[in-house]
């Protein structure tokens, strides 16, 4: 019977891993496409300078996805290959190799179903923060302005999620009061 468990838990594991590198592949694309429907995810990547690179990442899997804003105001995916290995991702130092791109900021997901869970809708950023799902590196101005893109983006990927709607005011104002 146990070995039926760590089989389910292993498929569950592989499944939530696959859809997480499938977004993490689309992410440059998505965010593209949000930003001409959406003025709050317009607003914030017109924060993020032109080089602008991040990095999301996902710990025990081989999970990264690493975007950079391009001069035009798009962003494109970033090969890891591309990527300076003389510095550390968000520490803000620049490279010795001015060929490899420097990443200005991280979102590291502490785990598969951490990362699954707020990139299906089934947890928000600012929920996963407070259970400390993820951890940053990097300067704090432009990581406000990553999280306020993202979540942007989220409520429009996910509105229909139940983490992402909007609560009925009466509700916000009996547990206000």
């Amino acid at each position: 019977m146990d070995e039926a468990v760590s089989i389910h838990r292993g498929a569950a594991w592989r499944i939530q891993a696959l859809y997480v590198r499938v977004l993490l592949r689309l992410l440059p694309l998505l965010i593209n496409v949000f930003k001409c429907a959406s003025p709050k995810v317009r607003a914030e990547i017109d924060y993020l300078k032109p080089g602008y690179t991040f990095q999301l990442s996902v710990q025990g899997a081989d999970l990264v996805g690493i975007c950079r804003r391009t001069d035009a105001g798009s962003f494109k995916r970033v090969p890891p290959s591309r990527v300076a290995r003389d510095v550390e991702p968000g520490s803000g130092q620049p490279s010795s190799n001015p060929q490899a791109a420097t990443v200005d900021y991280v979102i590291d997901f502490r785990s598969v179903p951490f990362a699954f869970q707020c990139f299906s809708g089934g947890k928000t950023l600012k929920a996963a923060l407070a259970e400390r799902a993820f951890s940053t590196r990097g300067p704090n101005d432009t990581g406000v302005a990553l999280t306020y893109m993202f979540t942007a983006l989220l409520k429009m990927f996910f509105g229909w999620r139940k983490a992402y709607r909007a609560e009925p005011k009466a509700r916000r104002r009996a547990e206000a009061a």
